[in-house]
Order: C-alpha cells, then sequence, then structure tokens
C-alpha cells in the first residue's frame, strides 16, 4: 500500500467514526446504505494491503531462492564441467564444440538455456566425462537444477502478476471510498448545518489533507557543460546462438 491509499484508508476511517458517534438525522435520505458500503469497501481495502504485503514479501524470498539456484547451477554444475572440458577434445558429428561458462551478469532464463544446450550435447558426449570421475548421472542432475531454477523464475512471475492485480484493486477500492464519503456528504452537511461546532469539526475532517510532496532538488548544471558530439555507443556483442551438434559460446 502506498503513502497515498494509506491516507486515504485512515481518513476514510476517522470520517466514518464521527458519523457513527454523530446522530444525523436527514428528511432526504438515510445513511444506512452509503456508510455499509463504506464499511464493506474499507475492509476490501485493508484487505488488499494485507494480500500485497504478503505476495511481495513471497516474492522476495522466491528472489533469493533464484539467487541461490543460481550460484548452484554454476558453481556446483556449469564450473565443473566446463573445467573437465578444457582438458579434453569433444566432437559431435565430426565438429569441434566448446563448453564455457556463462557471465555472472547472464539473466536467469538464459543462463537456464544455456544449461539446457550443454545438457543436450552432453547426452552425446557425456560418456568421456564419467570415464574421468563424473557421476553417472550428472547430466540429469544439471537438468534437475536447471529445471528447479525454471520453476522458481515461473513462480516469481506469478507473484509480480498477482501483486499488479492487487495493485489495481486497491486502486479502484480507494477511488471508491473517495466517492462514498463525498455522497455521505452531501446528506451530513445539510443536518448538521445549524450547528457551528459540528460544522465545524466535520469540515476539517471530510477534507482530505494532502500529502506533502518532498522537496525537488535539482543538480546545478556545470558551466560551459556540453554534450560530446560524435560520440558512438559501444556495439553490443553478439550471442551465437546453440546449432545442431554445437553448444552456444557465451563470453565469461
Amino acid at each position: 500500500m502506498n503513502k497515498s491509499q494509506t491516507h486515504v484508508l485512515q481518513w476514510a476511517r476517522r470520517v466514518r467514526g464521527f458519523v457513527a458517534e454523530t446522530p444525523v438525522k436527514s428528511d432526504v435520505a438515510e445513511l444506512t446504505t452509503l456508510t455499509q458500503e463504506l464499511d464493506e469497501t474499507l475492509e476490501q481495502l485493508t484487505a488488499d494491503a494485507a494480500a500485497q504485503e504478503a505476495i511481495t514479501k513471497q516474492s522476495r524470498v522466491q528472489t533469493t531462492e533464484i539467487k541461490r539456484l543460481r550460484q548452484t547451477l554454476r558453481d556446483k554444475h556449469l564450473k565443473p564441467i566446463v573445467g573437465m572440458s578444457r582438458t579434453m577434445q569433444l566432437q559431435i558429428n565430426g565438429s569441434d564444440i566448446t563448453f564455457v561458462v556463462p557471465s555472472v551478469k547472464t539473466d536467469s532464463e538464459r543462463l537456464a538455456a544455456h544449461s539446457d544446450a550443454m545438457a543436450t550435447a552432453l547426452n552425446v558426449v557425456g560418456p568421456q566425462f564419467t570415464a574421468r570421475g563424473f557421476a553417472s548421472n550428472f547430466v540429469e542432475q544439471l537438468s534437475s537444477t536447471t529445471k528447479t531454477l525454471r520453476d522458481a523464475i515461473d513462480q516469481r512471475a506469478k507473484q509480480v502478476s498477482q501483486r499488479i492485480g492487487v495493485t489495481a484493486a486497491m486502486l479502484a477500492h480507494k477511488n471508491k471510498v473517495m466517492q462514498i464519503v463525498r455522497a455521505i456528504d452531501t446528506i451530513v452537511r445539510p443536518s448538521i448545518q445549524t450547528t457551528p461546532e459540528l460544522l465545524a469539526a466535520w469540515d476539517n475532517l471530510v477534507a482530505l489533507p494532502r500529502l506533502r510532496k518532498p522537496a525537488a532538488s535539482a543538480a546545478p548544471t556545470p558551466a560551459g557543460s556540453t554534450s560530446t558530439a560524435g560520440s558512438t555507443t559501444p556495439a553490443t556483442p553478439t550471442t551465437v546462438g546453440t546449432t545442431a551438434g554445437q553448444v552456444a559460446n557465451v563470453a565469461a
């Protein structure tokens, strides 16, 4: 829940408290329906806030898990395989292949794809590794860790989607709360018009105070500073994809 939503929630609760404690008699309309609708919307907004907080915490846990799985995949699987491959001459269908460890900056999806490509190649050259002491199921272990990483990525994506949905619902409920309070005002104000003390208290309460905005500090521009003409952006290295009989080479 952001500051604006928290602000509206607290404001509406104060309005609801005033209405509950102050007898309001109107010949035009009843407050019962509006106050009940306000109560229900406040409950929904409060529940949304709790759900958003829970999803945020779960997403943080999942992010930590993804980092752990990335490190496990790199350190316990990819690096030993690459290290051993450098002592061997590996070929598939007569073509030399090379295994490399992806950069630490490689995103999780690409890391998983790189691992899958390596596992595919190891289905052919894997016996050469087991002959040098690797476990008989080391390729299965690699694939299993990769799948676990992908599952964690998908779970976090699902949580992000859920959080977006809850945030949208919170915005809708916040706007509805403000509309209901405005409707309540049209009933309460005429009924307390002749009581200055109550009217002053209501005016002070029903006016939604504005949030204070932090003072913006603009960084001064150095005198004589100009943009460098003719500057170019370095070209991004091309990542070669996996082809038949070849594993993708990514800069370590």
